[in-house]
């Protein structure tokens, strides 16, 4: 439905949450006028935050449409009140202009706000460049690697020279393939218990480390997926003092779990980037504080459940958060950094990002919006999920808080 009126709301208007109010809502606006031909939904107090932007989306679709959809990711973007995402599939690699003219064509029924990575090399192998130039031309926000591995120095440096003449953002996710080494974890007190080969920290830091030095020497704009440990915030903070333009972002989970999960044997704790130590996520939090750290990643992969019901080590690496991203972080991160802090975070900084506008709350504005209680709990289950995945280290626990519906893109939908 395009219109709706929402009683006893409390709106984010001006860095802070109003008193109660009745919000009248008609195609895709906050109106002053009566509706008399609306729905009401009484808020009972809870509050209206502007849309969230996912940093990290991977819906699967074309080629492994069996697992997930753009149809089965805007579902989970409404659930979860998220108005657009910037968007990466490591199984559809954008590297023409064709495959993003068609992707845009794909997800352009939902009305959202998307942004597309395109992919600097063919097929995420760093073995071919792409057309950068044509796929900024097509739309493209910047050039991604897919979350492979690119630790070729000499076709970075090709790839970031030609890329250059865009300029737009490089994006990595910085972990060194030879150090991974089939490692599954973080190396660490946890990884020795369990008789697991672990993923050390230098294979991030190394694989940082080598990007800074060529995007300082190239004067190349670059961004951080998925920052797992302290010691990579430290060289971006290094980078950031000699001239480098660089951005980073930390996802859900990292700020929530630590390596100290894995005594539960939890298949869904196996995610790409590991999770790192307790010291670890403090210093990704610290880095929230400081301003280190840009945004906060959803990092939206999903994994069929046969591929995930499995044994630690046979399970397929990833995890869905779009639904429940904000339940789990906006305790934590209103009482260590403010109600207004953690909408920058999860919304405005990320679009930033994306190079995608930011949304707000305003009488005679475009308006997206999310519905939450911050009073009410949440319980993890899998019918909070769109698809046939579920696929998230929560599932089974209580959040603080629950969304009770959204207005995106001009439709209210009650969750």
């Amino acid at each position: 439905m395009n219109k709706v009126i929402l009683k006893n709301v409390r709106p984010f208007i001006n860095g802070k949450f109003d008193a109660p109010t009745t919000m009248n809502l008609a195609d895709g606006k906050w109106v002053q006028e009566s509706l008399t031909d609306a729905p009401t939904f009484d808020a009972g107090g809870a509050l209206a935050l502007p849309a969230l932007f996912g940093l990290g989306l991977d819906f699967k679709e074309p080629l492994r449409d069996d697992i997930y959809s753009f149809k089965d990711g805007v579902e989970a973007m409404r659930r979860g009140g998220f108005y657009g995402g910037l968007y990466e599939s490591s199984d559809n690699a954008i590297d023409d202009s064709r495959k993003l003219s068609a992707i845009k064509q794909i997800s352009s029924f939902a009305g959202f706000s998307f942004a597309f990575l395109g992919a600097f090399s063919v097929g995420y192998k760093c073995k071919e460049l792409t057309e950068m130039i044509e796929l900024a031309e097509e739309g493209a926000v910047g050039f991604g690697d897919g979350n492979q591995d690119a630790s070729r120095t000499r076709f970075l440096r090709l790839a970031m020279e030609y890329g250059s003449m865009t300029g737009k953002r490089f994006f990595f996710m910085p972990l060194d393939e030879s150090l991974r080494h089939h490692g599954l974890v973080h190396e660490g007190h946890y990884s020795d218990t369990l008789g697991m080969k672990g993923i050390p920290r230098v294979a991030e830091t190394i694989a940082a480390f080598r990007i800074l030095e060529m995007a300082r020497f190239l004067k190349v704009p670059v961004h951080f997926k998925q920052v797992s440990c302290g010691e990579t915030l430290k060289l971006i903070e290094m980078a950031r003092e000699q001239g480098v333009d660089v951005t980073c972002d930390v996802d859900v989970y990292h700020l929530l779990l630590d390596d100290s999960c894995l005594f539960d044997l939890d298949s869904h704790s196996n995610v790409v980037m590991p999770f790192r130590s307790a010291t670890d996520k403090d210093a990704l939090w610290q880095g929230l504080k400081s301003g280190t750290v840009n945004a906060i990643s959803v990092n939206h992969d999903p994994v069929l459940r046969q591929d995930k019901e499995v044994n630690f080590e046979d399970a397929v690496p990833g995890a869905v958060s779009l639904e429940i991203a904000l339940p789990a972080l906006w305790k934590p991160l209103t009482e260590k950094l403010g109600e207004s802090r953690a909408i920058e975070l999860l919304s405005s900084a990320p679009a930033k990002i994306a190079g995608v506008g930011g949304v707000c709350l305003g009488l005679d504005s475009k308006v997206d919006l999310v519905l939450f209680d911050d009073k009410a709990k949440t319980e993890v289950t899998s019918s909070l999920f769109a698809g046939q995945v579920r696929n998230s280290p929560l599932l089974g626990q209580t959040l603080s808080g629950k969304i009770l519906g959204s207005y995106l893109g001009g439709l209210w939908t009650e969750v």
